[in-house]
């Protein structure tokens, strides 16, 4: 019982500390300095290169996955012969990982994953060019807006209907995010050492909150036509980080290399450039895979709190994880030690920031206790057309539908979006959002039999 609660501890200490540490890495590369090809200093502002990075270390996630598996196969043997029971192995649950199926079955359901890996690039990309413009602490409570793009294509693509819990919540939401983004413009600090205009925060909070509405997409899709997947929530990040990586390395970058434009924008980035300053500077590399540590690291994390807490409790860490983001960034500013110019500082527009918070965590709370009714309703309805023989209806844990990322991050279902983001991640992997609101029909369908989805987003 100790080393349980020890080992929970540990869990809970490194979602907050490694999920943290990913959430401020980007932005403290973004304002760190280089040599670059002509032999100047500027800033590395190389936002592709950053989501490569970030597929590359969610990608160390898949020897950890087979290692694991293989592990639950040494367990599944050693029960199939002291019971000799074929009934043993489901005794596994939802870990077992694919152990039954073959390996045209396996090879397709992984091919699958690289079309929410599309989707997740998409949006890292578009985050992490917006971060260019926004302080850390606005742009992980921007990724509230996820909220509101899933309310909506769940409503017009999986037919879900909305209570007054719901709308409250999303009411919230918008009101949240609006204040956080006039404190922003307002106090005019969307980097610590660079000087950002007005005009070009409103485009990287734009930028951000349109990478929500890629993210809603993609839980929407995965929900609609990958209810079906049964792969291993480490597995499906270690190959998102994979087939992301790839697509990065072998397109992206080479089509951005050739795009017209400055370096450092956006838009066009050079390659070679970013190859240059990366090995031409102490500090960049350490930071680099420092990201890359604490992205495997809060992966880890977020799969040991979610299997032993539960998403309600991963909730309530990820909302923390957004508040010490904020502070840690604070602190930085106000430390004696010279790193000022790796954090934000407070000001008279802070209060207002603060206010924007609390009212998006608020409508976070509130949007779960909608779908705390609608799954108590659901479960009514079901248990109301019982038939004779029918074993009695078990309702799902918190933990059950939690959407694995995504870091950017794993991402609760049941339990409304905790600000922080799939990752995975929303999501599983280190994606700093406040969650994922999948498609009403998922526990219908967990209730008739069939598996409810897997999502497969990030976190950054």
């Amino acid at each position: 019982m100790g080393n349980q609660a020890l080992s929970t501890g540990f869990s809970i200490g490194g979602l907050l500390v490694f999920g943290t540490t990913t959430s401020l890495i980007a932005k403290i590369a973004y304002e760190l300095e280089g040599e670059g090809l002509d032999g100047h200093q500027k800033f590395f502002r190389k936002p592709w290169a950053m989501a490569t990075i970030m597929f590359l270390g969610m990608s160390f996630c898949l020897p950890f996955a087979y290692i694991e598996e293989m592990q639950a196969r040494r367990k599944q043997r050693s029960t199939a012969d002291l019971e000799r029971d074929a009934a043993a192995a489901p005794l596994l649950g939802d870990a077992d990982l694919e152990l039954d199926a073959g390996k045209a079955g396996k090879m397709r359901e992984i091919l699958m994953l690289s079309i929410p890996t599309i989707f997740d690039l998409v949006a890292t990309v578009l985050m992490n060019i917006g971060l260019l413009n926004v302080t850390a602490s606005v742009y992980q409570m921007m990724r509230g807006a996820e909220m509101l793009f899933a309310a909506l294509f769940t409503c017009v693509f999986l037919n879900r209907m909305l209570n007054k819990s719901h709308y409250l919540g999303i009411l919230c939401c918008v009101v949240g995010i609006c204040l956080v983004g006039l404190s922003s413009v307002l106090s005019g600090e969307g980097s610590a050492t660079q000087k950002i205009a007005p005009s070009e925060m409103l485009i990287g909070m734009g930028l951000i909150i349109g990478s929500q509405a890629v993210q809603a997409a993609q839980v929407t899709f995965e929900d609609y036509f990958m209810s079906d997947l049964n792969i291993a929530p480490l597995k499906i990040v270690g190959y998102e980080g994979v087939f992301g990586f790839i697509f990065m390395a072998a397109f992206m970058l080479p089509l951005v290399q050739r795009l017209p434009g400055t370096d450092g924008d956006g838009l066009h980035e050079d390659s070679f450039d970013t190859w240059h300053m990366i090995t031409h500077s102490r500090a960049l590399p350490i930071v680099l895979l420092i990201d890359m540590f604490a992205l495997l690291s809060y992966n880890f994390a977020g799969m040991c709190v979610t299997g032993s807490l539960g998403a309600v409790f991963r909730t309530v860490l990820e909302t923390m994880r957004t508040l010490f983001v904020w502070l840690t960034d604070l602190l930085l500013w106000y430390t004696p030690l010279g790193f000022s110019t790796l954090g934000e500082s407070w000001n008279r527009y802070s209060w207002l920031q603060a206010l924007g918070f609390a009212v998006l965590v608020s409508g976070t709370l509130v949007y779960s206790r909608g779908e705390e009714k609608e799954e108590a309703k659901e479960v009514e309805e079901y248990e109301a057309t019982e038939t004779p023989g029918r074993p009695p209806l078990r309702r799902p844990s918190a933990g059950v539908g939690m959407a694995m990322p995504s870091p950017h991050g794993p991402r609760p279902r049941t339990s409304g979006m905790p600000i922080s983001s799939p990752s995975p991640h929303h999501g599983f992997k280190s994606t700093m959002n406040i969650g994922s609101f999948a498609g009403g029909g998922s526990l219908r369908r967990s209730l008739q039999g069939s598996p409810r989805p897997t999502h497969f987003s990030s976190s950054h």
